[in-house]
């Protein structure tokens, strides 16, 4: 039987970005145009994400290291040419490869003694996608399904990285629409039916810089620094009223970027012009990688948009990771 392609495929990344500032999904997801360097966070958790992806199938913890490391040294050697320095500073130190690769290294160390999941087999960086609508297409990718050690039920296992995690950190993952598309996603066909979601997040901590002796470990903090990169499972659920809240919401959302996708087909770069900046509102600016773009008056000229960005379409039946929060 032949199927139909869907009119408009969208993911969690594309919604929440036009919830937070249709200027950023006008560009991001409209244009397809991407800022020109990444930040570390995020290239560290895509990093971690691929030995991650080579530990949960393999559960080869070395060779998880050396895939991790690779991909993150290519990354940060681009980082550092795009902005013009020699090595990683200030606040930037905490994302130093040696540091990183070790913090992860450790890790795989510690879910050697204990992992309390047992993967589902095939099931590992795997796409799930259901109809949102008519013509419009859901998608999410899972970066794992598992199940609890002493339990039946299917969990959603998504790898985190984050500076701190922080009770704050928690409440906040706790109410996530990207934790809500994937409960919804997995209640729709009976072959993932979930419980929710675990998050599986690791700590990139900036670097201890006291000479002080630490208790737990008899050694100066400086020496210790990275053994106190630590990591938690937080439990992600549901209710059904939440999830049709979200439906309702999600729907909204959609025909807002239907209309951005359709000024950009007419106007191009210039129609951003007639596009608002909720971004200055709802202090989306704050992390946001287009906000000096934005900052020097959203100039469309072509070398201006050359200088500021690099062509990317964002796909979302081929985009796998955004792992880290800083």
């Amino acid at each position: 039987m032949r199927t139909t392609a869907p009119d408009l495929v969208v993911d969690n990344t594309i919604l929440s970005g036009v919830a937070k500032c249709h200027t950023y999904a006008y560009l991001r997801f409209c244009l397809g145009l991407a800022p020109r360097t990444e930040s570390l966070a995020l290239q560290a958790g895509h990093a971690i994400h691929s030995g991650m992806e080579h530990w949960m199938t393999h559960r080869q913890r070395n060779r998880a290291v050396r895939i991790m490391a690779a991909e993150y040294e290519s990354a940060v050697e681009h980082y550092l040419k795009a902005n013009d320095e020699d090595v990683l500073g200030g606040s930037d130190a905490r994302f130093a490869p040696e540091r990183v690769e070790a913090i992860f290294h450790q890790h795989l160390d510690q879910l050697d003694e204990h992992f309390p999941f047992r993967v589902v087999e095939g099931a590992v960086e795997a796409p799930i996608q259901a109809p949102l609508a008519i013509g419009v297409l859901y998608v999410a990718r899972v970066d794992a399904m598992v199940r609890k050690s002493d339990a039946g039920g299917k969990w959603s296992m998504d790898h985190k990285t984050t500076k701190r995690i922080t009770e704050w950190w928690k409440e906040k993952q706790k109410t996530s629409s990207q934790w809500s598309g994937q409960v919804w996603i997995g209640r729709q066909a009976s072959a993932h039916q979930v419980e929710g979601v675990v998050l599986h997040v690791i700590e990139l901590p900036d670097p201890h810089t006291s000479s002080k002796t630490c208790r737990e470990h008899g050694v100066p903090y400086t020496e210790c620094s990275v053994r106190h990169a630590s990591y938690d499972y937080v439990y992600v659920t549901r209710s059904e009223v939440e999830l049709a809240a979200w439906h309702l919401s999600a729907l909204r959302l959609v025909e807002q970027y239907q209309m951005l996708l359709a000024l950009a087909e007419r106007e191009g770069a210039p129609g951003v012009s007639e596009v608002s900046m909720q971004g200055r509102f709802n202090d989306g600016c704050t992390f946001c990688d287009m906000k000096e773009w934005c900052r020097l008056g959203r100039n469309t000229n072509k070398n201006a948009l050359r200088a500021a960005f690099r062509v990317e379409p964002w796909e979302p039946l081929a985009v796998s990771r955004g792992a880290s929060d800083g």
